[in-house]
């Protein structure tokens, strides 16, 4: 599913929502692939230890919501130049978690389009801030 059928319809302020609720085998995927084996996303007693209540899921995955919407906002290639990610609260595995994707800068002369992106928990804190930037390649049509 595409949110906007061009990136000419986009305009700074525009937004989605999406939902993801983060499972064991999320992250051990996640783990697997990265090698980010730190105690507290394998082990519940390290991660008590450090005074969260449970294994906690890597930041990065989490940040990756910001990615489906750079996958599936438009039509057009968007590969991301930069991206920086604030991580504010832990993630658990079996949290859902809500992600707000909205258009914060859009420079159609150079094709930039710069996305930011606020993730909530289930009781509604804000577990994770970020944005991304990166160029539209207007390829088909746009």
């Amino acid at each position: 599913m595409r949110f906007f059928s061009s990136w000419k319809d986009m305009k700074v302020g525009d937004s989605v929502t999406f939902f993801r609720t983060f499972t064991e085998g999320d992250v051990a995927n996640f783990t697997g692939i990265t090698g980010d084996f730190n105690p507290i996303h394998m082990d519940p007693k390290a991660a008590s230890g450090c005074g969260f209540k449970g294994r906690v899921v890597p930041g990065l995955l989490t940040g990756s919501m910001i990615t489906h919407a750079g996958g599936t906002l438009l039509p057009e290639p968007y590969p991301a130049s930069r991206m920086n990610f604030r991580f504010r609260a832990p993630v658990y595995i079996g949290e859902t978690i809500c992600a707000r994707v909205t258009v914060s800068e859009k420079d159609p002369e150079k094709n930039k389009l710069t996305l930011k992106i606020i993730c909530t928990n289930e009781k509604e804190e804000v577990v994770l801030e970020g944005e991304v930037s990166g160029r539209i390649f207007p390829i088909y049509g746009g």
